[in-house]
Order: C-alpha cells, then structure tokens, then sequence
C-alpha cells in the first residue's frame, strides 16, 4: 500500500515537471514570435518612410537629374528583401509558438485529469486502505489483550 502510494505520487510528480517543461518551451516560442512580430513591423515602417522618401526623390530628379536613381532601386530592395526575411521568420515563430501552445494545453489537461484523479479517488483510496489496515491490528492487538486473561 505504502509503495504504490509513493508510485501515485511519483507519477503525479513527473507529469507536473513535463507540465512546467511544455509550458517553458511555450513562454520561450511565444517571446521570440512576439519579438519577430516587432521586428517585422519595424521593417515594415521603414520600408514605409524609405517610400515616401523615394517619392520625394524620385520628383526632385525629374528636375535635377537621374544619377542617384540605380542606388535608390537596389536599396528597395534590400528594404524589401530584409522584409521578406523577417516576415518569413514571424511565420516560423508564429508556427512553433502555436505548435508549442497546443502541445501546452494538451499537458495541461492530461496533469488536471491526472491532478483530480489523484485527491479524488487514489488518496481516498490510500486511506481507506491505511484504515483496513490500522483496524485490523488494533483488533489483533485487543484480541491479544483480551485472550491474556483479564
């Protein structure tokens, strides 16, 4: 009795670490996707002042001239290259924060049904049997007692 209450409780001990294990992992993917979320919507400013500097060049050469005009298309896209990285990245963190969410709240369901398992039915269980068995000595014991002639 005593050693499968200890196995319970082991059992018990080792889904709760895999529990706070999962949700790690999880709290780990959702900071980097949010943290890739930003950097997106930085690359995504930039590309948006770097157009609205290009339309301001762009009409200041129609007057002045056209020489700064190739460094200008290859920086567009540079801008958006490096927004396409990053946005294929945020995708990446976003999948594996998600895959690492579900996997979370799968465990965490598993550990609460396990979790009530154990103080409804198995601790219950233990004591009962703890019960039995204190009874039964405790009548031993009396009936020693009594047998020895009082």
């Amino acid at each position: 009795s005593k050693d499968i209450g200890v196995q319970m409780h082991e059992e018990l001990v080792k889904v709760t670490n895999e529990l706070y294990t999962v949700m790690k992992t999880y709290h780990m993917y959702h900071t980097e996707s949010i943290s890739a979320e930003s950097k997106l919507k930085e690359a995504e400013k930039q590309e948006e002042k770097h157009s609205g500097k290009a339309n301001d060049i762009g009409s200041s050469l129609l007057r002045y001239g056209h020489d700064e005009r190739p460094q200008r298309r290859s920086s567009v896209k540079k801008m958006e290259k490096m927004k396409e990285k990053r946005q294929a990245k945020y995708s990446e963190n976003k999948l594996k924060c998600t895959k690492a969410r579900n996997d979370y709240l799968l465990n965490l369901a598993a550990t609460n049904a396990l979790v009530a398992k154990y103080y409804i039915h198995d601790v219950s269980d233990m004591i009962d049997c703890c019960d039995l068995g204190f009874h039964a000595s405790l009548a031993r014991t009396l009936r020693t007692y009594l047998s020895g002639g009082v």
